[in-house]
């Protein structure tokens, strides 16, 4: 148990490091975000994946998030991917509590393992409340999602773009495969 949880205060340690001073600060919405708009259903389209003890999205399909707001200051988040290959897929399936850290609704801390959390922003949200970027403040992890199962090659290639212009590796990114079949079950 004792290695357990250093490897976790570890984790905790490498997602926090903040980003060099050199990089301009992470975009935010103009706008504070309205959460109950923003709960629901998203569908990731992209990400620079995360790998940690216990949870990783590298090999994500049919990759969704599902945001519920538990009060005016806090987030359930709840991750649901497929893995596995040649139509062999399991589902796996994680749920953090997260707090609104920022008077935007914009940045919130998200627990892994109280006390061991991870400050995570919005960095892109539409007018519409159907697309959006979530990023990690030292611009290791990016989530692109949207509302709809599938987004354009050109509307995912200007959202990268977009990332890049922040700082953010482009070529760091893994586009996430959403099947047909299987998104009819997720509905």
């Amino acid at each position: 148990m004792r290695h357990y949880l250093i490897a976790v205060a570890i984790i905790a340690l490498n997602l926090n490091v903040h980003a060099l001073a050199s990089e301009p600060p992470l975009p935010i919405p103009q706008q504070a975000v309205d959460l109950e708009r923003y709960a629901g259903d998203w569908f990731v389209h992209g990400c620079i994946p995360l790998k940690i003890p216990l949870f990783s999205d590298a090999d994500a399909r049919n990759y969704t998030e599902h945001y519920e707001l538990l009060g005016p200051d806090a987030i359930r988040m709840t991750s649901a991917f497929d893995t596995g290959q040649h139509g062999e897929f399991k589902r796996k399936t994680f749920s953090f509590k997260g707090d609104v850290v920022d008077t935007l609704n914009a940045t919130w801390k998200i627990w892994f393992l109280w006390p061991i959390g991870a400050n995570y922003s919005i960095v892109y949200l539409d007018e519409s409340y159907t697309t959006t970027i979530v990023a990690s403040n030292n611009r290791r992890y990016a989530w692109i999602m949207s509302r709809q199962p599938y987004i354009s090659d050109t509307q995912y290639d200007e959202l990268v773009d977009f990332l890049a212009a922040t700082g953010f590796d482009p070529n760091k990114f893994r586009r996430v495969p959403h099947d047909t079949q299987q998104v009819a079950q997720l509905n």
